[in-house]
């Protein structure tokens, strides 16, 4: 490549059009030099660096590759809203604590816990109010049961369209790839937001959970949905609890499944109530 590129440089200055060529040579060989870069790398720092800012450094922390495309999928599909939705740093986390959004939070919070305890004596609610970081989400991204069976459907659709796995030489187009992520539906359904886009992430999503004696006997479990939350009528009595007392509330989240998960809708955050399935 660099012997092909002196001898065009050298024809350009023999025909007297070095300036305009040159700069023209140099830009075809950045982008060819930057298309084998791309084809070359590997495959994990490959998806890493075409996902939309700040999600490929979030990617970085995702060493399996299913599990890496499944989170790109998320981020691709997000691209026009990516940056309002992403979860707050380490810094934003610490602000919000002791704030007048946080207390304003905790106050409905325990309007609706108030409401539940009086329609149901014997019983509180238990809610988890903690903003739930990117590393935390980035730990359970790595280790759910759900995303990692989704993660091996998705990889493996991958391989069959693009012929190509972590062993090939060369990457899919780009664009391509990206192209097929948005248009891919999985049949496998993971239970988890991808890093960086749940709303947990921001303050904008709580999961309440029922306690008796100070016990949790109706947990954030996919596993207790049927045999528990609805059973015993739970998921309903928390609805009616949410409907009466606390109206900035809205739920619970259907997809996926979960009755104990509601999103928060305060005044001052409009804007960030879109949804990448609500979670």
């Amino acid at each position: 490549m660099h012997n092909a590129l002196m001898k065009k440089i050298s024809v350009a200055e023999r025909m007297g059009h070095f300036p305009v060529t040159l700069s023209v040579i140099f830009l075809s060989f950045t982008l060819a030099n930057s298309a084998r870069a791309s084809e070359t790398m590997p495959l994990g720092q490959f998806l890493s660096s075409i996902a939309p800012p700040p999600a490929d450094e979030a990617l970085d922390e995702i060493p399996d590759i299913g599990r890496k495309l499944l989170a790109l999928r998320s981020y691709v599909r997000a691209r026009s809203y990516l940056v309002e939705r992403w979860s707050w740093s380490d810094e934003k986390i610490k602000d919000f604590q002791g704030s007048a959004a946080q207390q304003a939070l905790l106050a409905e919070v325990a309007a609706v816990g108030a409401y539940f305890a009086q329609a149901n004596p014997g019983y509180e609610i238990y809610a988890n109010t903690k903003v739930r970081s990117l590393d935390t989400q980035i730990v359970k991204w790595n280790s759910n049961v759900s995303v990692g069976i989704a993660a091996v459907e998705i990889y493996s659709k991958w391989k069959e369209h693009f012929n190509t796995n972590e062993m090939n030489e060369g990457n899919p187009d780009p664009e391509k790839l990206r192209r097929w992520l948005s248009g891919f539906v999985s049949t496998k359904r993971a239970n988890l937001a991808a890093p960086g886009l749940t709303l947990h992430g921001r303050a904008l999503a709580i999961d309440f959970q029922i306690m008796r004696n100070g016990k949790i006997i109706a947990g954030a479990n996919s596993k207790q949905i049927d045999p528990v939350w609805r059973a015993h009528g739970w998921d309903i009595k928390l609805k009616e609890s949410m409907d009466a007392a606390g109206p900035l509330f809205e739920g619970p989240l259907t997809s996926p499944d979960e009755p104990w998960h509601f999103n928060y809708h305060p005044a001052a955050h409009p804007a960030q109530q879109k949804s990448v399935a609500g979670r």
